[in-house]
C-alpha cells in the first residue's frame, strides 16, 4: 500500500539537501536569501514568518537530528539517497515508509487466482475487520450468528466454530481431498500456507478465500434480506466459482483432480 505520508517526506528530505547543498535553483537561492542569511540551515529556526513549507522542512530536520543522533549521520543519510541509483524521492521513500512484520499468509491471502473481492474479503477475516456483530456492540444489538442461532456473531465462531460455516467448510475439504481438519481460520491459514506454486496448492488456497468469501455473503444476506441458503446449495455455488476461476486461468477444466 503506498505510503502518502512517506512519499510528502521523502520530498521533504530532498529539498533539505538541496538547501543543504545551494542547488542552483532559484528557491533554493531565494530561501538562503530571505531565510537563512548566510547561515546554515542546521542553525535555522522556526520563525512566525515562516511559510508552511519551510516549517515542514525544518520540522523534518529536527526528526532527523533526532533518529541519527547528531547532524553527521542525518547528511550520511541524505548524501547516500542523493547518490543512490534511481530517484531521490524513491529511495529516501523507502526509509520513511512504515515497514510491517511480514505475515506467513500473505501469499495464501493474495493468491493470483483468486478474485479480488474474495481477496479483500479473506483479508479482512484474517485480521479481524469485517462488520459482525460483536463488534457493533455500541449499537447493542443481538449479537446471535444468524447461520447457526448457536454461537456469538464474530471472526472466531463463523470461521469455522458454527455448525453451518463448519459443515460447507468440511464438505469442501472432503471434495478437495485436505485430510487435515482445519477447524479454524488460523489453523487453516497453516495448513494452506504452502509456498509451493503447484497447481493443487494453488487452487485450494483458492477455496479458503472462496469459502470465507461465500460464508460472509450468506451470513449478510440472513441478516439483511431475509434470505437463507442450505449448505448443499452453498456448496453447489463454491464449485461453480472454483471451476470459473480454475477455467479462465488454465483453460483447461479437466487438469484437475478434485474427485
Amino acid at each position: 500500500m503506498f505510503d502518502i505520508k512517506a512519499w510528502n517526506r521523502s520530498f521533504l528530505a530532498k529539498q533539505l539537501w538541496n538547501v543543504h547543498s545551494k542547488t542552483d535553483f532559484l528557491w533554493i537561492q531565494w530561501v538562503h536569501h530571505y531565510y537563512l542569511h548566510q547561515t546554515s540551515i542546521w542553525d535555522a529556526t522556526v520563525q512566525k514568518t515562516s511559510s508552511p513549507l519551510w516549517k515542514s522542512i525544518l520540522s523534518l530536520k529536527s526528526e532527523l537530528l533526532q533518529e541519527c543522533r547528531g547532524h553527521p549521520q542525518v547528511l550520511s543519510s541524505l548524501h547516500s539517497w542523493d547518490t543512490s541509483s534511481g530517484l531521490y524521492s524513491t529511495t529516501a521513500y523507502e526509509h520513511f515508509r512504515f515497514k510491517s512484520t511480514m505475515v506467513c499468509w500473505n501469499k495464501l491471502v493474495w493468491e493470483q487466482r483468486s478474485l479480488p473481492r474474495h481477496n479483500l474479503v479473506l483479508w479482512l477475516a484474517i485480521i479481524g475487520k469485517l462488520k459482525t456483530k460483536d463488534r457493533l456492540s455500541f449499537l447493542d444489538p443481538n449479537t446471535t450468528c444468524v447461520l447457526c442461532s448457536q454461537g456469538e456473531d464474530s471472526h472466531g465462531h463463523l470461521f469455522f466454530a458454527c455448525t453451518w460455516a463448519s459443515s460447507i467448510w468440511t464438505k469442501i475439504r472432503s471434495w478437495l481431498r485436505i485430510t487435515r481438519r482445519m477447524s479454524t481460520l488460523n489453523s487453516a491459514l497453516r495448513g494452506l500456507k504452502s509456498c509451493r506454486n503447484g497447481l493443487e496448492s494453488r487452487m485450494r488456497r483458492v477455496s479458503l478465500a472462496i469459502v470465507v468469501y461465500l460464508i460472509w455473503q450468506e451470513r449478510n444476506k440472513r441478516v439483511f434480506d431475509n434470505n437463507c441458503s442450505s449448505v448443499d446449495r452453498m456448496f453447489r455455488k463454491f464449485q461453480i466459482q472454483f471451476y470459473t476461476i480454475f477455467y479462465f486461468h488454465e483453460k483447461d477444466p479437466s487438469r484437475i483432480d478434485v474427485g
